[in-house]
């Protein structure tokens, strides 16, 4: 197979932090990288954005487990300016003398200094000072919280090797910015990746040509019921308000995508790529599937729902004597469900594990992989138990199992929250060493789907549109729309209420002013769609667009409803960029213009 080349340039991954025993987020984001360095001839560097006194170690030990090549740069923000300082050195004003409410200095692992703890009076959080090795603070900034934007500084302070003040940021992306340019030469490009939906509003948009903002997102972004529409968790609010500054937003399946789309518009930084996976060779001597073991690897966190692995298992149980279920992974539920285990009365046959670096060699002998998460944005421990062969029974969930496995082939899928179908599958496999033997082989041919060649061949294609479509860029500043009439085809007064099941088909006509940047407007497009309350449906209807300037005119036949509680949805659509606006509503039968 022909390699692929991915577009040159300084390949930069950003995140909070990378702990040695993270998930799947932080796994991804090192394997993506491992597969650039290999397969895309570039020289990927991991950025940490976050305060760790541990950043060497943790450097270590992801290089001892070979999540992190020697060759790859792993920095830390912290760390750099604690070594290299800042290129300001004249006195910016002056620094307040906190000394009186010193409350402690910490210290590093290997007991260099690390900071120095204030808390002076009246303040709602500690403030920091950052120090070098021989003591002197390089940096002051307030406890913050990634989560909360009430905590996010509004003053990030710049000390000299004096603990002089030379230099402030007004906010702490303002400072993370400006690390990734000090990291480049000036003409250089960068394409930028955030892994973590927290940085994007400290990193999104980047100002310059030559910066290209990749997001990728692993998780799902809304909550119950799970739908287009459904509520979104203020974080991830953030992120969809930013996707017209990304060069590139990435979703891991196209279902989240067309979600994500239906709310907010179908922009051309819109594309997507699955987590890869690499190809473990087969053990020399292949070791025989144990006919009575399953498992699972996963945080133990409420997301997960192992409760729901531990009950369908009580039901394996029964039907298969001694079968067993390993559970693989740490988390804040850990105590919960030993508990409940025991109150199961499954000791004997539910083991937590504990975290462990080689869980993954388990699954060469294991005769299924359990998922039961309430969510995901698309698991990383499914497709790599499919590597191994080992077939896998998930629940039919947003987002990931249904693009990686075909049910009956390689694994089995299976409705959400159902338990008693979840342990009848096991059962199947338990009780079928051949079936065992016919879906592993099916897992790892469907494994090597997502491979390192297709990974880079993706991520290719999709940061080279980045850059092509760079020039391009619009963005839009605000919309007016005045309709001149939007009143029953067949006659009626402007504004009227309309009964639209007595009056029928509505005409709406009228200009969309628009006020933004960018060529083209002539490209951009306007939808007219129905969206029913109650069941989230979308119904586009015909629209005539004629393009004026940096106007569209705009006229439509509307049909009624169905639904009897609706809202008219008019969008616009111009490359990266997208606006709305609701023209009218049916409530009760009528139909208003809002």
């Amino acid at each position: 197979m022909m390699t692929t080349e991915l577009p040159r340039g300084r390949y930069l991954s950003c995140a909070f932090s990378v702990p040695p025993n993270a998930g799947g987020q932080t796994r991804a984001l090192l394997m993506r990288n491992r597969i650039f360095a290999r397969a895309g001839e570039v020289r990927p560097e991991v950025l940490t954005l976050g305060p760790v006194r541990d950043h060497r170690e943790r450097g270590e030990l992801l290089r001892e487990r070979g999540l992190l090549p020697a060759e790859m740069p792993f920095r830390n923000i912290y760390e750099h300016y604690r070594d290299h300082g800042w290129s300001e050195r004249e006195p910016a004003g002056e620094l307040e003398d906190l000394s009186r409410h010193r409350v402690r200095e910490e210290r590093k692992q290997d007991g260099s200094p690390w900071r120095i703890v204030y808390r002076p009076p009246g303040a709602k959080r500690p403030v920091y000072d950052y120090v070098c090795d021989d003591g002197s603070s390089f940096l002051r900034i307030a406890r913050f919280s990634k989560v909360r934007r009430w905590t996010w500084p509004d003053r990030v302070q710049q000390l000299g090797p004096d603990g002089v003040l030379v230099g402030e940021f007004g906010s702490i992306g303002q400072w993370f910015r400006r690390w990734i340019r000090d990291l480049l030469d000036d003409d250089e490009r960068a394409f930028v990746f955030l892994d973590s939906r927290f940085l994007v509003p400290h990193l999104v948009p980047m100002r310059g040509r030559r910066f290209h903002v990749v997001y990728q997102m692993h998780n799902l972004h809304v909550g119950p019921p799970r739908r287009w529409d459904s509520p979104v968790d203020p974080v991830y609010k953030r992120v969809l308000n930013r996707i017209g500054g990304m060069d590139a937003m990435v979703t891991l399946t196209e279902r989240q995508r067309d979600d994500i789309a239906e709310r907010r518009g179908r922009t051309s930084n819109m594309f997507v790529v699955p987590n890869p996976v690499l190809m473990p060779e087969s053990p020399a001597q292949q070791p025989p599937r144990d006919p009575l073991r399953a498992t699972v690897v996963a945080r133990l966190e409420r997301q997960k729902r192992l409760t729901h692995a531990i009950a369908a298992f009580g039901r394996v149980v029964e039907e298969v004597p001694g079968a067993r279920l390993d559970i693989y992974g740490d988390g804040g539920e850990r105590e919960r469900l030993q508990h409940e285990i025991e109150a199961r009365g499954l000791a004997g046959s539910v083991v937590l594990r504990g975290f462990d670096p080689r869980a993954s060699d388990a699954l060469w002998t294991s005769s299924t992989f359990l998922l039961t998460s309430s969510f995901e944005g698309y698991p990383l421990s499914t497709i790599e138990s499919m590597s191994r062969g080992c077939p896998v029974v998930a629940y039919d969930i947003k987002y990931g199992p249904r693009e990686q496995l075909t049910d009956g082939v390689d694994g089995f899928l299976v409705p959400a929250g159902d338990s008693a179908q979840l342990a009848q599958r096991v059962i199947e496999l338990l009780r079928s060493p051949e079936l065992v033997r016919r879906m592993s082989a099916a897992a790892r041919a469907s494994a090597q789907r997502f491979g390192p060649a297709e990974c880079v061949a993706s991520w290719a294609a999709v940061l080279q549109a980045a850059a092509d479509q760079k020039p391009l860029r619009t963005r839009i500043e605000d919309a007016t729309l005045e309709l001149d009439r939007l009143r029953p085809a067949s006659a009626g007064p402007l504004g009227r209420l309309l009964r639209r099941r007595e009056n029928g088909a509505v005409e709406l006509a009228g200009v969309l002013a628009v006020d933004g940047r960018g060529r083209g407007l002539d490209e951009a497009e306007l939808a007219l769609a129905w969206i029913d309350d109650e069941s989230g449906a979308v119904t586009p209807l015909p629209l005539d667009v004629r393009s004026a300037k940096r106007a569209l005119r705009l006229r439509a036949v509307v049909a009624p409803p169905a639904a009897p509680e609706a809202r008219l949805r008019l969008r616009l659509t111009w490359r990266n960029s997208a606006w709305e606006t609701d023209v009218a509503r049916v409530a009760g039968g009528e139909l208003s213009r809002l």
